[in-house]
Parts: C-alpha cells; sequence; structure tokens
C-alpha cells in the first residue's frame, strides 16, 4: 500500500547495543540488528491487528488480515552492516482498495466508481452508500453488522433501478404487491419533494387495497363504521366500474444515497503510529538478548 509510512526512532537502542557488542568483542552486530527489527516489524504488525476491532465496526476476515511483515531469511545470514538492516510493514493490495481511507494526515476523499457497491450499477461517478435500516424494512437487502451490502442484493437492485420506475399496478387488487426500485439522479426535479431527499436509489413501496393496507380503514369497516373504499372509472365504450382502492402500503424509501464524493477520517492512523512506536520501544531489549545469546555461545558468561 502506498503512501503508508513507519516512522519509529531506534538509532539510541542501535548505538548503545553497538558499544556493549564491541566492549564484549562480539561479532555479527548487523545481523543482531537485522534480527532484532524483523522482531519488531513482527510486534508492529500483532500490535495494529489488536486494535482492529475498536478501529473499524464488524470488521470482516479480509480486514483483520490486511496487514502483513516480509521475513527473509537469508537476508539475515547475508547483512554486512546496519545501514542495510530493514524490515517490512504492508497492508495487503486488496485490502489497501478500501483501507486506504482510514490513513494519512487529514480527511481522505473517495471518488465515485473507486471502490464500494457503486460497482455493480450503471452509474460508477458517485458513490452509493447504503441506508441499511431501509433495506432491511423493505426487504430489499440484508446488510452486515458491518453495514456491507451482500453482492447478490446489490446486484438486484441494481437490475431493478436499471428497469426503470414500475408502479406496480397489475393485481394490485388481489392484494400486497412487491417493492419496486427506481433512480432518482442529480437535477431531476419531478420528484424533488416529499419523501424523496435527493438523489439516489429509491424504493417504491407496495400498492395494495385500501381496506387492507390501511389499518383504520380495516377497523373502521371490521366495526361496521364504513364501508370499503372503491373506486370508479369508466371503459372506453362508456361503462362505469367500480373497483376497490388501492393505496401505497409504505412510502418511499432511500436505498442507497448518490453524492460525487465521500469523505473519511483517517482513523486507523492514530493506531497505526501507536502499534509503530510501541514496537519500536521494544529494540532495545531485543538487542540486549541477542548480545546475551551471543555471549552464551560464546561461553563468557
Amino acid at each position: 500500500m502506498s503512501g503508508l509510512a513507519v516512522r519509529i526512532d531506534i538509532a539510541d537502542a542501535v548505538r548503545e547495543a553497538q558499544a556493549a557488542f564491541e566492549a564484549f568483542g562480539v561479532d555479527r552486530f548487523p545481523r543482531a540488528v537485522q534480527f532484532a527489527l524483523t522482531g519488531v516489524a513482527i510486534e508492529a504488525v500483532n500490535q495494529f491487528r489488536a486494535e482492529i476491532p475498536h478501529i473499524w465496526h464488524s470488521p470482516n476476515k479480509a480486514t483483520r488480515d490486511a496487514l502483513r511483515y516480509t521475513v527473509d531469511r537469508d537476508f539475515l545470514n547475508r547483512v554486512a552492516t546496519v545501514g542495510d538492516a530493514k524490515a517490512s510493514v504492508f497492508v495487503q493490495d486488496l485490502q489497501s482498495i478500501w483501507l486506504k481511507y482510514s490513513f494519512g494526515d487529514g480527511p481522505q476523499t473517495r471518488p465515485g466508481g473507486d471502490v464500494g457497491v457503486e460497482a455493480y450499477f450503471a452509474d460508477q461517478t458517485n458513490v452509493a452508500i447504503p441506508v441499511g435500516s431501509n433495506l432491511r424494512k423493505t426487504g430489499l437487502g440484508k446488510p452486515a453488522a458491518s453495514g456491507k451490502v451482500p453482492a447478490r442484493d446489490a446486484r438486484r437492485i441494481a437490475a431493478m433501478a436499471a428497469a426503470g420506475y414500475d408502479r406496480n399496478t397489475a393485481g394490485g387488487t388481489k392484494g400486497s404487491g412487491s417493492w419496486g426500485v427506481f433512480e432518482i439522479k442529480a437535477g431531476d426535479t419531478s420528484r424533488q419533494h416529499g419523501f424523496y431527499t435527493g438523489p439516489g436509489i429509491y424504493a417504491r413501496p407496495p400498492r395494495v387495497v385500501a381496506a387492507v393496507g390501511r389499518k383504520r380503514v380495516a377497523k373502521a369497516i371490521k366495526a361496521g363504521r364504513m364501508a370499503a373504499p372503491t373506486t370508479t372509472f369508466a371503459r372506453r365504450n362508456g361503462q362505469s366500474v367500480t373497483v376497490p382502492k388501492v393505496v401505497n402500503a409504505d412510502v418511499p424509501r432511500m436505498l442507497f444515497l448518490r453524492t460525487p464524493k465521500a469523505e473519511y477520517k483517517p482513523v486507523a492512523s492514530p493506531s497505526w503510529d501507536r502499534a509503530m512506536q510501541r514496537a519500536a520501544d521494544t529494540m532495545a531489549d531485543r538487542l540486549a538478548a541477542e548480545l546475551a545469546d551471543r555471549l552464551d555461545h560464546l561461553g563468557l558468561r
């Protein structure tokens, strides 16, 4: 993952350990530094992994396993100078696609189409932010605890949105219909009122018989205070037809908010810095352990 800095200061620990190694005539100090630095990298990864559940809500396995380190055992025996010592800590390429917005020195801007559920929709120029409560209410989606919308739900909603607005009046007098899906785009003034709060993917409510769909009406009919509401219209031949009145069973509900960009706080950066520093603080002890090990090996203790 590019642009992810590791800022640790181990110079003092290295200088002090080098003096001790030289005082006892112990060689292979560069190897000791390399071994200790590798331990610091492993410790940093473990420290950050422990923080992950506190950074993101319900992180999935891919996010929990995003951070890795590199251990080069061959280089451990080849390192010739202290300046050659190195250790790598990195975020894997796949996870960096979405985690990169959690790192940085300030707000991170995510453009449309870069990553996210909008990949399933025709318009990928805008960010699609799911409204979990409405997805569950309409039964059109079952977001995970983290808020992620399952791919199968996103594909189905995208296909319904691509098909366009459907009033769902066919068979409406026979009982409950089903939720439909349509999109309101920026600049579309035809529905910028009432339950429509701006550009996005919306669910159109089912149409049902008024006597069934409205509890107040159904209760009054059952009590005998009113008759079932009806609607009368004339056919082309002039014949008058009366049918049960059909109404919306609910209100339109936004499933995905559409916006040109989204801003994220770099919520992972503080934990990243803490993990790196805590790991760096172990460098002196690791070098001391290496010195003790070498002394034991040489029989000088």
